[in-house]
């Protein structure tokens, strides 16, 4: 019989309040059980990057990647934020200095047709005891956005599939690196025996004794760095498992160390000091975030977006813009924090007769959408907010593009943001016979461009 300890966290999204005492405590412990001789491995399932942080933002997520090394870990594997949060080129660069393994089995670059090279199809382990398990990752599929950057998502299905198919008569059991959510976890789990455990992410689950499907177990660590999971495998000569999971509330049972805030506050400054001094543009008057005199930044922001692609007109919802920025010399970090949703602009190719029955939808909802709290999908606000138009006129009797009645055959293009795609108040959007992401870049940084060039420094 064979011990074998995992450790792992999940979904933390550069939320470092508690990393301090995180990677001290994984790395003690990975320590404690070498030196006893026992096998012991530390993962993370993904989005342990969010450049809703000003260090992760300035830094291009390096800054985090490096991090991962204090709490000594052996693999991760990608989310959504690192993936989708990074052009191409910033995600081939996100890991260049990184130690650990990076899996992710079913990501491949559509111009090469392979796996980039700092990701792994599969990672070998093998313990004191001379077990043999493969390590897989697989992150979730999101099609519009990765093909626009580049990349193509496997079905992790079918995906997993082939690599259980691949590797079962060379190792003892598969481990899953997973941010595909809770409800994938349980399908995949019931569909693959040889899966003993899967560390799950992406859904943000904290499940504290873990969740056992057929043979195998599933574990979640929550969010925001505030737990740490820990599995352990018992593995006897029949290469059946028992498995048992738990989680550490890092809050309340991993000590504080020394200078912790400081180290923490240390971070949140640099990443600041790096991009206030990227100066953008002199503005002559403030930049409010509500829709007042003009210009205001949702207005500019209407116009940088269309001005982007010359689209028929541009909305956008006004719960996205957090802060005003004040009259002077305008920063990156302004910009950043006025807009810090890892957010990309669309041109959506809709018949005048849908867009005039997307338009009334979304007139109909705007005194429920207006306070309404929502979550998730890269949003980072707290409410939904007005729907505000650019280039589009809508009132009880007609829709009118650029002042013209809009004609129901003709194709009209609008610009919006890729987060309209994916919450589910606005159907006939969803419908759209064409859709394609404009720039790899955020809306953040297509703003902050267009204020250098509106409002030059010299």
């Amino acid at each position: 019989m064979e011990k074998i300890t995992i450790y792992h966290t999940n979904d933390m999204h550069s939320h470092l309040t508690y990393w301090p005492r995180i990677a001290k405590y994984l790395s003690d412990e990975k320590k404690r059980k070498k030196s006893e001789n026992e096998t012991v491995f530390v993962f993370d399932s993904g989005d342990a990057t969010d450049r809703m942080h000003s260090l992760t933002e300035a830094t291009e997520g390096k800054a985090i990647a490096s991090l991962l090394h204090e709490g000594e870990y052996d693999a991760i594997t990608i989310g959504n934020n690192e993936g989708i949060g990074n052009t191409k080129q910033q995600l081939n660069n996100l890991f260049a200095d990184s130690v650990y393994k990076v899996v992710v089995s079913n990501l491949i670059d559509k111009e090469t047709k392979a796996r980039p090279d700092w990701a792994e199809e599969v990672v070998l382990l093998e313990t004191v005891k001379n077990h043999k398990l493969a390590l897989i990752g697989c992150t979730i599929p999101l099609p519009l956005s990765y093909d626009s950057l580049g990349w193509e998502v496997k079905d992790p299905i079918e995906t997993i599939a082939n690599v259980v198919q691949e590797y079962k008569d060379e190792v003892d059991g598969f481990i899953l690196l997973s941010h595909l959510g809770l409800g994938t976890d349980r399908e995949i789990a019931s569909l693959f025996p040889e899966i003993l455990v899967i560390l799950g992410g992406h859904t943000h689950h904290l499940l504290p004794e873990g969740e056992k499907v057929n043979n195998t177990l599933i574990a979640g660590a929550g969010k925001f760095g505030t737990h740490v999971g820990i599995v352990t495998i018992e593995l006897d000569h029949s290469y059946s498992g028992h498995l048992t999971a738990q989680v550490i509330d890092a809050r309340t049972h991993l000590k504080e160390i020394e200078n912790e805030r400081s180290q923490i506050e240390d971070l949140m400054t640099l990443g600041n000091t790096m991009l206030e001094s990227e100066k953008l543009g002199v503005l002559s008057n403030p930049l409010e975030k509500q829709w007042t005199k003009e210009p205001n930044l949702i207005s500019l922001t209407l116009d940088a977006m269309r001005a982007s692609s010359n689209g028929d007109g541009a909305i956008v919802n006004a719960g996205l813009f957090l802060k005003s920025i004040p009259e002077g010399i305008a920063n990156r970090k302004q910009i950043h924090e006025a807009l810090p949703h890892p957010m990309r602009l669309i041109e959506v190719a809709l018949t005048g007769k849908h867009l005039m029955n997307m338009l009334k939808e979304m007139e109909r909802q705007q005194d429920y959408l207006k306070t309404l709290p929502v979550k998730g999908y890269g949003f980072r606000g707290e409410v939904f907010g007005e729907i505000r138009y650019q280039g589009i006129d809508v009132n009880d009797e007609e829709v009118r593009i650029d002042n013209n009645k809009i004609i129901m055959d003709r194709l009209y293009r609008i610009i919006t943001v890729d987060y309209l795609m994916y919450v589910p108040y606005f159907p006939v959007l969803q419908k759209a016979s064409k859709v394609k992401i404009i720039s790899s870049d955020f809306l953040r940084t297509i703003v902050g461009n267009y204020v250098k060039n509106q409002y030059p420094s010299s």
